[in-house]
């Protein structure tokens, strides 16, 4: 039998036991000055179905709430109690770097769309080098050539990129005195101009939301906001035992 792995934490803390994956109830193994928040597992890989994800995230969410982690991926599985403690053991000067990194904190994600119907119709009319090429190449009655869509196509990549870029950068200079760090992550579409996550204090969660709603009142009004979390900070620490 092996072990599944949550999340990595200090042994300062003593979070409770709680149901997790195959409704196995968790426990700690633990090193020096690190626990691994564990439960029983099968060793191979653990089907990504929807029963076991929401079971992963809900002992995540549940610890979350006051304690700081280092959450693992997914299906990360030991395959036994000293293996778990050769990690710790190996890898501790670097979890314990990371867990002071996020000491006190969560992750909050903030993304921004447009709202208008065509996307790139929106951010032509806002580009008046965009209208001009779109015009050239659609001039008169015949279609145009295939290189001439590419290049076309090339400029309103590159002008979506810069559009996205600066949204971003407003959005983050607003943002800044109100949580530790923010990285840009990819967007997964064309509506979506900026998908961010931000490593927020506990404390200053109430001031992180007024912040996005004063980043929200100075950008476009085509420019929905939305705010998620808190989350344990998936995108600022994430570690796996085979590491290292």
């Amino acid at each position: 039998m092996g072990l599944y792995v949550y999340a990595v934490t200090s042994n300062d803390n003593d979070p409770p036991p709680l149901q997790g994956v195959l409704d196995r109830t968790t426990f700690l193994v633990g090193s020096g000055p690190l626990n691994a928040i564990v439960s029983d597992c099968p060793v191979g890989a653990l089907r990504a179905e929807r029963r076991n994800l929401a079971a992963a995230q809900r002992v995540l969410t549940a610890l979350n709430a006051k304690f700081d982690l280092l959450p693992m991926a997914f299906g990360t599985i030991a395959k036994s109690e000293n293996d778990l403690r050769r990690f710790l053991d190996g890898q501790r000067d670097r979890l314990v770097s990371q867990l002071e990194r996020v000491s006190g904190a969560v992750e909050m994600g903030v993304r921004l769309n447009i709202e208008a119907a065509d996307p790139i119709a929106y951010l032509v009319a806002r580009h008046p080098a965009l209208q001009a090429a779109r015009d050239r190449t659609y001039v008169g009655s015949r279609p145009p050539s295939h290189e001439a869509r590419v290049r076309l196509g090339q400029m309103v990549d590159e002008a979506f990129r810069r559009y996205r870029e600066a949204q971003s950068a407003q959005v983050i200079s607003v943002l800044g005195d109100a949580c530790l760090e923010v990285v840009s992550l990819p967007v997964r579409n064309d509506r979506e101009i900026a998908n961010l996550a931000a490593l927020v204090p506990r404390a200053r969660l109430e001031d992180f939301e007024r912040a996005v709603q004063a980043s929200a009142a100075e950008i476009e009004e085509d420019i929905a906001f939305n705010i998620a979390g808190p989350w344990p900070p998936h995108n600022f620490v994430q570690f796996a035992p085979h590491e290292g």
